[in-house]
């Protein structure tokens, strides 16, 4: 293009001359070339049928005003079937190694499910992710990206979340901020009804499933 444009404005250099010029100065740097997407398949958003067959997990921003405004990072993990919300804690960080010692508390107390939705965030798409999980034998299934409807389960507990807990008022230290996360975590589950469960309680939800399971069992 340069040896081209040369020869339009009138200069008659051969394209070796350009060339050989064109080096000297250090023109010829090689474009770094971009590094390959991750492609990610498209799943239907359709809840198991089986409480703890699935989990959904994400992240959320806040803000502790104290000495400093300083940011933090909520995690949210849910039962896709029942709508539990399994884990909700801040953090002023969360790392892979962080969000493992979550997912193994979690575990510790509910099992493992078989799989987990989560988006592609750096946390999620780590190797230490990646390693737990198949130590763990759980499938990790990554959204497509920009597509936040298809992790849409754990998208409206963001916005319950939001809407009902941290926009009401504004949280001095992150104890405090941890504190009211309970509180409305236990609201959440054992309190509110959810339209998506006919209007039950997870806990409750859970606990007729639990019933309706031993009784067919029985028969």
């Amino acid at each position: 293009m340069i040896f081209h444009y040369l020869r339009n404005e009138g200069f008659v250099w051969n394209h070796k001359r350009v060339y050989r010029v064109w080096k000297e100065e250090k023109l010829n740097l090689r474009k770094v070339p971009k590094r390959p997407k991750i492609k990610r398949v498209f799943l239907d958003l359709i809840a198991p049928n089986n409480i703890n067959e699935g989990w959904a997990m994400d992240f959320l921003s806040e803000w502790v005003v104290g000495v400093e405004e300083q940011g933090v990072r909520i995690i949210n993990i849910i039962d896709e079937c029942s709508r539990r919300a399994l884990w909700t804690e801040a953090h002023y960080s969360i790392t892979g190694k962080i969000l493992i010692q979550v997912l193994e508390k979690v575990i510790t107390w509910r099992g493992k499910p078989s799989y987990i939705r989560c988006d592609n965030g750096p946390e999620f798409i780590c190797q230490e992710i990646k390693d737990w999980a198949e130590q763990q034998g759980i499938e990790i299934r990554h959204i497509q990206p920009g597509k936040p409807t298809q992790n849409g389960i754990i998208e409206r507990l963001n916005g319950t979340l939001r809407t009902e807990c941290l926009n009401l008022e504004w949280f001095g230290t992150l104890d405090y901020l941890n504190q009211k996360l309970q509180e409305w975590w236990m609201i959440y589950n054992e309190h509110r009804p959810h339209s998506s469960i006919k209007y039950l309680t997870p806990a409750l939800f859970e606990q007729k499933n639990h019933l309706l399971y031993f009784n067919l069992v029985a028969a």
